[in-house]
C-alpha cells in the first residue's frame, strides 16, 4: 500500500469538520505540519486553490533548527522517519522554503507559524506524559494528547475607572477578585466536565493535568480609557506591570486552590520547578509549589475572544480595536452586510459631541495603523507571563510586501514569541472587511444586479400563445391549466378550478400568480414543478391521463410538466399524439416553435428533445443537462 501523502487527507478532515456541529455551532480545526516534513511545500501551497481546506485553518510548526537556517542562508534538511518504510529525507534551501511561507502568508493569510520549540521549551507540563503535541484550533493552547481546553476571559476594559480622562485607572483590587474567581471557576469546570468528554482519554488528560486557560480580553479598548496609545512605550511598560500581576495572581491562586484540594494527579514539584517559564516566577511562588503543590499544570492563555468580544463589545484578546466603524457579514443572515460602530468609539463620540470618527483622539488607534514591529513587541512582552500561548493576528496594509511579512515572523521568533498569523488587507475575503473595500464592493455588485435586472425583465407582448390542460382531481372535479408562452419558455399561468367554492379557486389563483411572476423574473420551470410535485391531500387518489392525481398542488406541477415537454416520454407521448382536445393539439409543433430553435438529439435518451435554456442544454425527455 503506497500512502497518497498527508497533504492529501486535508480536506477529509476539513469537510468532516464543517459537516459537523454542536447545538448549531461550527466546527473548528487546526492541521499543522512540520516545517521539515517532506510534504512541506505542498501543504504550505494547499490554500491557494480557495477551494481546498475550507473549513480549517493551516500553520506551520517552526523550529529553531530551520530559523538559524533562513538567517545564515543554508540548506535545510526535510526528513520523516517511519518504522516500516525507513527514513524519508530530502533538502532544500532554506531561504527558498522561507520564501514560499511568506508568499502564502502575504497572499492568502496562511499558513500561521507556530515556533514549536519555542513552544516545547516554555511549557511547564513537559514530563510524565503532559508532553504537548498540538494545539487546538486557534493556537493560544498547545495540548497533550487527547488534551482539550477550558477556556474563560477577563474583560480588562470593565476594571477602567474614570475613563477618558487624566484620573482614568485601573481597579486593581476588583482584578486581583475576578483574577481568583477565574482561576477557582476554571478548576470547577474541570469537576463539572469530567464525565461529559466523548472520550474515556479525554477525561483521563484533563483530570491528570488540569490544564486551563485564564485570558483576558479588551485589552486595546482598556488602554483607550486610560488614554494611552497602543503603539507607544508607555503601553508596553504598563501590559508588562499588568500581566506580571495577573500571572502572579493566577499562580498563587492554584496554590491555594492546591491547599484545600491537592495538586493535579502527575504533578511533580522537582520537575515542574525545573520547567524554564516556572523559573521566571517569583521567589514566593516557586516556594509556594514546593511546599504546597500547584493545582494546575498550566493556567495562562489568550484566546481570540471572537464571540465573547462581541457580546461584551470590546476588542478582542490582546488585538487593538480593528476599526472605528467596520461592515459586518452574519452568516446566519443570508451573508448580508451591516454597518457597525466599535462601541467605545460610539460612546466616545456620544460624550464628547464627536460626530465624524475622523476626529478622534490619536489614543484611538485602529490596527491598520500601527507598525508591525511594535505589535509584535506588544505579543512578546505579554507572551513572557503566559505559561500556555496567545492567539495573534498582525493586520498589515495592502501595499505590504513578502519582505514586509518576513519580518514580522522573524521578529516574532528572535523575541520569543510562540506563534502569529498575519492578514494583509484584502489577502482573504473576511467575516471583517473595511468599510471603504464594501463601499467597492457595493459598488460592483449594484451594477451587476442592474445588468441582470436588465437581462431579467419581462416586457410581455400584446399576444401571446398559449395551451389549457385539463386535469381531473381526486374529488371528481374538473381543474384547467392554462401555460403562455413567449419565444422561450412558459411565462404565464392560469388555474381554474371547475365545481370548487370560491375559497379554493382564490387559492389557485393565487399560485398561478406566484408561478407567473418567479417565471418572469428568470425562474426555472423545473423548480416549480419540484415544489408542487408529489404533495398530498387527505382526499383519495386520483387517475387520469395515465398519472396518479395526488392533489390540486401535485395536479399543477403534473400539468405544468406536460405543457412544457418534459414530463415521462411515454406519458407525453400518449398525450401530445392521442388527444383530441384543441388544448393539446399541435403540442409537438409548439415545442419547436416556443423555444425558437428545432431541438436536437439527446446524448443520454436519444429523443429529439434537446434544447438550450438559461445558458445550459437542458433535453425536455430525460433531464439530461450541460452548462456552457
Amino acid at each position: 500500500v503506497v500512502s497518497t501523502g498527508s497533504v492529501s487527507f486535508m480536506n477529509i478532515f476539513s469537510e468532516t469538520t464543517h459537516t459537523i456541529g454542536q447545538h448549531g455551532r461550527r466546527g473548528a480545526l487546526m492541521i499543522t505540519i512540520r516545517v521539515d516534513h517532506p510534504d512541506i511545500l505542498s501543504f504550505i501551497k494547499v490554500k491557494r486553490n480557495l477551494s481546498n481546506v475550507r473549513y480549517a485553518n493551516i500553520s506551520v510548526k517552526i523550529t529553531d533548527e530551520f530559523m538559524q537556517a533562513v538567517k545564515e542562508d543554508k540548506d535545510f534538511t526535510l526528513r520523516y522517519e517511519n518504522g516500516v518504510v525507513g527514513n524519508v529525507t530530502s533538502k532544500i534551501n532554506a531561504r527558498e522554503l522561507w520564501n514560499e511561507l511568506v508568499n502564502s502568508a502575504r497572499d492568502w493569510a496562511e499558513p500561521g507559524l507556530i515556533f514549536w520549540d519555542t513552544v516545547k521549551k516554555y511549557s511547564p507540563s513537559e514530563y510524565n506524559g503532559m508532553e504537548v503535541i498540538g494545539t487546538n484550533p486557534c493556537s493560544e493552547q498547545p495540548l497533550q494528547p487527547y488534551g482539550a481546553c477550558d477556556l474563560g476571559s477577563l474583560n480588562l476594559s470593565a476594571f477602567v475607572t474614570g475613563a477618558f480622562t487624566d484620573n482614568a485607572k485601573i481597579e486593581w483590587e476588583q482584578l486581583d477578585k475576578a483574577v481568583r474567581y477565574g482561576v477557582r471557576f476554571l478548576d470547577d469546570v474541570l469537576d463539572y466536565n469530567d464525565s461529559r468528554h466523548p472520550l474515556k482519554q479525554q477525561s483521563e488528560a484533563a483530570r491528570n493535568s488540569r490544564r486551563i486557560g485564564l485570558g483576558i480580553t479588551g485589552l486595546g479598548d482598556m488602554l483607550v480609557k486610560l488614554k494611552v496609545r497602543y503603539d507607544s512605550e508607555r503601553a508596553l511598560a504598563f501590559i508588562d506591570e499588568l500581566f506580571t500581576r495577573i500571572k502572579n495572581r493566577a499562580y498563587m491562586e492554584s496554590i491555594e486552590i492546591a491547599k484545600e484540594k491537592g495538586s493535579f494527579p502527575l504533578f511533580d514539584a522537582k520537575k515542574h520547578l525545573s520547567m524554564p517559564f516556572i523559573q521566571t516566577l517569583n521567589d514566593e511562588i516557586k516556594k509556594g509549589i514546593e511546599n504546597h503543590g500547584l493545582r494546575n499544570v498550566a493556567i495562562l492563555t489568550v484566546p481570540p475572544t471572537g464571540s465573547i468580544s462581541v457580546l461584551a463589545g470590546t476588542s478582542s484578546g490582546i488585538e487593538p480595536i480593528f476599526a472605528f466603524s467596520y461592515t459586518r457579514r452574519s452568516e446566519s443572515l443570508s451573508q448580508e452586510y451591516y454597518k457597525v460602530y466599535h462601541p467605545l468609539a460610539m460612546e466616545y463620540m456620544r460624550l464628547f459631541n464627536i460626530a465624524d470618527e475622523d476626529n478622534l483622539p490619536d489614543f484611538f488607534v485602529p490596527a491598520h495603523k500601527i507598525d508591525a514591529e511594535f505589535r509584535v513587541k506588544m505579543q512578546a512582552t505579554i507572551q513572557k507571563h503566559i505559561d500556555s500561548a496567545i492567539s495573534s493576528t498582525v493586520n498589515l496594509p495592502n501595499d505590504a510586501s513578502v519582505e514586509d511579512v518576513g519580518k514580522v515572523y522573524m521578529q516574532a521568533w528572535e523575541s520569543g514569541c510562540k506563534g502569529i498569523t498575519v492578514y494583509r488587507e484584502g489577502s482573504r475575503e473576511g467575516i471583517l472587511i473595511t468599510e471603504e473595500q464594501q463601499k467597492k464592493k457595493e459598488q460592483e455588485q449594484q451594477k451587476k444586479e442592474e445588468r441582470a435586472a436588465e437581462e431579467l425583465m419581462w416586457k410581455r407582448d400584446v399576444v401571446l400563445s398559449g395551451q389549457t390542460m385539463k386535469v381531473t382531481l381526486p374529488n371528481g372535479s374538473p381543474m384547467y391549466l392554462t401555460a403562455n408562452f413567449d419565444s422561450t419558455s412558459i411565462r404565464e399561468v392560469f388555474i381554474n378550478l371547475g365545481k370548487t367554492g370560491s375559497e379554493e379557486k382564490s387559492y389557485a389563483e393565487a399560485i398561478g400568480r406566484l408561478i407567473s411572476k418567479y417565471l418572469q423574473q428568470g425562474g426555472d420551470v423545473r423548480e416549480v414543478i419540484e415544489s408542487l410535485k408529489g404533495i398530498r391531500a387527505n382526499s383519495s387518489i386520483g387517475w387520469d391521463h395515465g398519472m396518479k392525481i395526488y392533489s390540486v398542488p401535485d395536479a399543477i406541477a403534473k400539468s405544468i410538466e406536460v405543457l412544457a415537454g418534459i414530463t415521462a416520454p411515454a406519458v407525453a407521448k400518449k398525450l401530445l399524439e392521442n388527444e383530441t382536445s384543441s388544448a393539446i393539439d399541435g403540442r409537438q409543433d409548439t415545442i419547436k416553435n416556443v423555444h425558437g430553435i428545432k431541438p436536437d438529439k439527446c446524448p443520454t435518451c436519444a429523443e429529439m428533445t434537446l434544447v438550450n435554456e438559461n445558458g445550459c442544454i437542458i433535453c425536455k425527455a430525460c433531464g439530461f443537462t450541460k452548462c456552457e
